[in-house]
């Protein structure tokens, strides 16, 4: 059994993020070390960790209920306040109270993404993407596809699920942005404290004129005993986490298909491949230097995997992104392959009992885009060097802010 290292052992530990060549994809040094074995020791900026690459060990991990969210030394811990506000978010930053709080936060919003209301969403997303594809072809090339349809359609799509009108849309369009911006804290500070301002208030209105939204549901639930205070973290969880990872999700899956024309070709002839395609984008979708494919964990409890043993309190990262370019698992893992034979189940929304909630509306939010954009557009194209467009590093959530293409 190995046990974690000695600080005079640590000297030449491999240093994340690792550099990347590329805007997509792993790190080649990721690679490197998921060919050596399942788990290596990894330093960080703020702490040492355990890195788990193999598909296998991660999808076991994810599944683990030694594995949490809170670090049960917070004392020792150095992350950013953007990332303490993201795990509020998810009920997991309190060591003391996450076993009790975050199975009732997952209580009470899993029935929110009912069929009924998926299936009434799909309708309005389907309209939202047709819109927004009629606003983008009649424009004047090159247009930023960014801001034409990655950023506003999942933005419209939140607005609809919380009921916030629809002029609201601009504001709040930036705040994940800025919550989860890791390179300044008290912007991530003003950020979060413009998102509660504003579903405090909504909520309060909501009270008086409730509506066919998740907020006027949660205010009737539990006989209205729910309090503003806890409907509104149950809103901003909503609301923070329900759009960024979306849009970044939609440009990566363009960026991938304009890599692939025989596949960008077949899915532009035969829409019903649109499902496939996504589970592809969901599969490869790593960007920049790979800190959108890393899951953070903290061990609760002693964990032996193979001949390590991780310790309480270790930090554990589950590279969900080397995960699903496992080729014990995705044979020939790095193609694009829209006709991949029952392939396994990917990563990109976690597994287990912290399944994201919202993995159903994302799958239609991206199979709307992508079953009408390339049939829509057959001859967009980047209008600049794909090494010119730029990751943002920053962001928790990365993705990027400008994806100018051509038709």
């Amino acid at each position: 059994m190995h046990d974690a290292p000695r600080t005079d052992e640590m000297t030449e530990l491999p240093t994340l993020p690792f550099d990347n060549p590329s805007i997509l994809g792993i790190a080649p040094q990721m690679r490197a070390l998921q060919q050596q074995g399942p788990i290596t020791r990894v330093r960080t900026a703020g702490e040492d960790a355990w890195l788990v690459t193999h598909y296998g060990e991660v999808r076991k991990l994810l599944a683990d209920p030694r594995l949490g969210l809170s670090n049960p030394h917070p004392e020792q811990s150095a992350k950013s306040a953007a990332r303490k506000f993201m795990m509020a978010l998810m009920a997991g930053d309190d060591y003391d109270t996450e076993a009790t709080n975050h199975p009732q936060m997952r209580e009470l919003l899993v029935p929110r993404f009912s069929t009924r209301r998926m299936r009434m969403m799909k309708t309005r997303i389907e309209h939202h993407v047709d819109e927004l594809l009629d606003e983008l072809a009649a424009g004047t090339a090159p247009v930023d596809l960014h801001h034409a349809l990655s950023f506003p359609l999942p933005t419209m799509v939140v607005c609809d699920l919380l009921g916030v009108p629809l002029a609201d849309r601009e504001r709040f369009g930036q705040w994940a942005r800025g919550t989860f911006d890791e390179s300044d804290g008290q912007h991530a500070a003003n950020t979060f404290q413009q998102v509660v301002d504003y579903m405090m208030d909504l909520v309060a209105r909501k009270r008086i004129e409730p509506g066919d939204d998740i907020l006027s549901e949660l205010i009737a639930e539990k006989d209205g005993s729910l309090s503003d205070a806890e409907i509104a973290q149950l809103g901003n969880a909503v609301l923070l986490f329900g759009y960024e990872t979306t849009i970044v999700r939609i440009d990566m899956g363009v960026l991938l298909l304009l890599r692939n024309p025989v596949q960008r070709a077949q899915l532009a002839e035969n829409p019903a491949l649109a499902p496939a395609a996504v589970e592809e984008i969901l599969r490869l979708a790593v960007g920049g230097k790979g800190s959108n494919a890393l899951i953070p964990r903290y061990a609760h409890s002693d964990i032996t995997l193979g001949d390590t043993v991780i310790r309480t309190g270790d930090a554990v990262l589950l590279a969900i992104g080397a995960a699903n370019i496992d080729s014990r698992a995705f044979p020939d893992s790095d193609l694009f392959d829209l006709a991949r034979d029952r392939p396994k189940s990917h990563m990109a929304f976690g597994h287990g009992t912290r399944h994201c909630i919202g993995r159903v509306l994302a799958r239609i939010e991206l199979t709307a885009v992508f079953e009408r954009l390339f049939r829509r557009l057959p001859s967009l194209r980047l209008a600049v060097p794909e090494e010119s467009l730029r990751w943002q590093e920053h962001r928790i959530t990365g993705g990027f802010d400008e994806i100018p293409v051509t038709f």
